[in-house]
């Protein structure tokens, strides 16, 4: 394997760049043609979508103006994979067909982004509901009777929505995450498999679901398909940040179609709001002050007083209301990677991970 190391200064770490062209086409295959991606120009993460890879060639969905190449940034469990292409052609859907060329392969995200300071005031530059990931387990797992009653009603509502199914509503109870909500997690994407034996998931190329190879680790550990046809799961999630369950459809006559597929979505997003109105989830009403901001993280500070927050440590995860104006907000995930004591508190630096579409658009308004 052609590679080399160079260190790159300060807090950056070691940099690996590959060129090797057999593993080079092995990650995009296996990595970036299946899980989140972004495009990376002037330092800045715009969102993006693969769609297919058929070697050497990439396929990718995006909204950025022509180019020559592009820079192509995955992270996952801490690494950050920076792949360099060449834009071959552009499609007549809107897509580009990309090669890829060099890899470069890093720990955390994007080194030396633009900060920006945010004003303060009643309304802006403040964190809200800042909680760590635990504490929504630790909420699933204990009683809520208003809660069940919830779901019960959704459950209902699905199964006459798409007769002759079998619907679960799991939440995460513990953080040891199952092999179906750790795939969930990763791609952030859902389950749509009409025919649970058939690799394509439907007809719509405009669907993105859980690859195949990925979904049939999936049914074996959950020693599927036995009685069913096909299945849906759509993710359930935090005010559109933070995955803390699924609901599941499993059909057990009829193939499911996209029109159901887009139905459970639907309502799904609507238990979501119901869930938030009637405060099923974990609050925490102590705010904090935005330091400084970039597309990749944020430093805040925070009261040293005990609060939900002060049990956290570097490395564990939080979700938070980021309210950058009074009318300029987001709920954004991420990871503590540095904490400072101060005389007022203690400075958080925060690595976003999994940003929804939302939390970028807002991000976008802020930072250009």
């Amino acid at each position: 394997m052609k590679s080399h190391e160079d260190q790159q200064g300060g807090d950056a770490g070691k940099v690996r760049k590959i060129i090797d062209h057999a593993q080079l086409h092995q990650i995009t295959e296996k990595l970036f043609a299946r899980f989140p991606i972004h495009i990376v120009e002037n330092n800045q993460k715009n969102t993006a979508r693969a769609v297919a890879y058929a070697h050497p060639h990439l396929e990718v969905m995006h909204q950025m103006p022509a180019a020559p190449s592009r820079t192509l940034l995955l992270v996952k469990d801490d690494n950050s994979m920076m792949l360099e292409c060449t834009v071959v052609s552009r499609t007549e859907r809107g897509s580009e067909i990309l090669k890829p060329l060099r890899l470069f392969l890093g720990k955390r995200g994007i080194r030396h982004e633009n900060r920006v300071a945010v004003s303060s005031g009643d309304l802006a530059g403040q964190v809200r509901n800042v909680i760590p990931h635990p504490e929504f387990y630790k909420a699933n797992a204990a009683s809520n009777a208003s809660r069940d009653s919830l779901f019960a009603q959704y459950i209902s509502a699905l199964r006459e929505l798409i007769p002759e199914t079998t619907v679960k509503i799991e939440l995460q109870r513990h953080n040891r995450l199952t092999v179906r909500m750790k795939k969930l997690q990763d791609f952030n994407l859902p389950v749509f498999a009409p025919r649970m034996g058939e690799q394509r998931q439907g007809d719509d190329l405009k669907l993105m679901a859980m690859p195949y190879s990925e979904y049939e680790q999936v049914m074996r550990s959950d020693a599927l398909p036995g009685d069913y046809l096909g299945e849906i799961c759509e993710p359930l999630r935090y005010r559109g940040a933070l995955l803390i369950g699924y609901v599941q459809v499993l059909s057990s006559r009829a193939p499911l179609n996209i029109s159901q597929y887009h139905s459970v979505r639907q309502l799904v997003r609507r238990l979501e709001k119901h869930l938030d109105e009637k405060r099923a989830f974990p609050e925490n009403p102590v705010t904090g002050k935005i330091i400084d901001i970039s597309h990749g993280g944020m430093g805040f500070i925070y009261t040293g007083q005990r609060t939900m927050l002060s049990a956290a440590g570097i490395g564990d995860k939080i979700v938070f209301d980021a309210h950058f104006t009074a009318e300029n907000t987001a709920t954004i995930s991420g990871k503590i990677m540095n904490m400072t004591s101060l005389e007022n508190g203690r400075r958080y630096g925060i690595e976003f991970e999994n940003v929804s579409e939302a939390a970028e658009a807002a991000l976008k308004i802020l930072l250009d």
